[in-house]
């Protein structure tokens, strides 16, 4: 069924919840899991900095993005899945789209963190910007109080038959 999944992930416990979800995808039918992380420019706010300051703190971001992504792969490894790490740096959802493309995967699974509408609204929403620009399949795990916070189906037609 899938040959490649995309695993984008930020460092965080909620983006980290893609990872069971993958882990059943994967085992299931033997696909490559991409996990990426994508590093902002560190000194992009400060426009004092020189290059070599830059180029070191882009340095150091990416060897701490990998050591994440090494350590979250040793899941993956203790169930004989293939995986590669990937870290890049730039815009978060252009990243994801651009490797979404470049590598050609069959489907990308992702967190939401679970903000609210008007923080969608002020700050965007990495998963929204993916979803509604690619056209490949996008898997998206909601974060655990979204789910105890979930009514059944069932709960909510006996509230109105009462």
């Amino acid at each position: 069924m899938f040959k490649k999944i995309l695993v984008p992930l930020d460092g965080s416990a909620l983006a980290e919840r893609a990872i069971e979800q993958v882990e059943k995808m994967a085992e299931g039918s033997g696909a490559e899991v991409l996990l990426l992380k994508v590093v902002p420019p560190p000194l992009a706010k400060a426009p004092e900095s020189g290059q070599i300051e830059e180029s070191k703190a882009l340095a150091d971001a990416v060897a701490r993005a990998t050591a994440y992504l090494q350590n979250i792969a040793k899941r993956l490894t203790a169930i004989s899945v293939k995986f590669r790490v990937l870290v890049s740096s730039g815009e978060p959802y252009a990243e994801i789209l651009a490797t979404a493309h470049g590598e050609d995967v069959d489907c990308i699974v992702m967190s939401t963190h679970g903000g609210t509408a008007l923080a969608r609204t002020l700050l965007g929403s990495t998963a929204e910007r993916v979803v509604y620009t690619t056209k490949r399949p996008v898997f998206l795990v909601k974060p655990e109080k979204i789910h105890a916070a979930r009514m059944e189906e069932g709960d909510i037609f006996a509230g109105i038959a009462r």
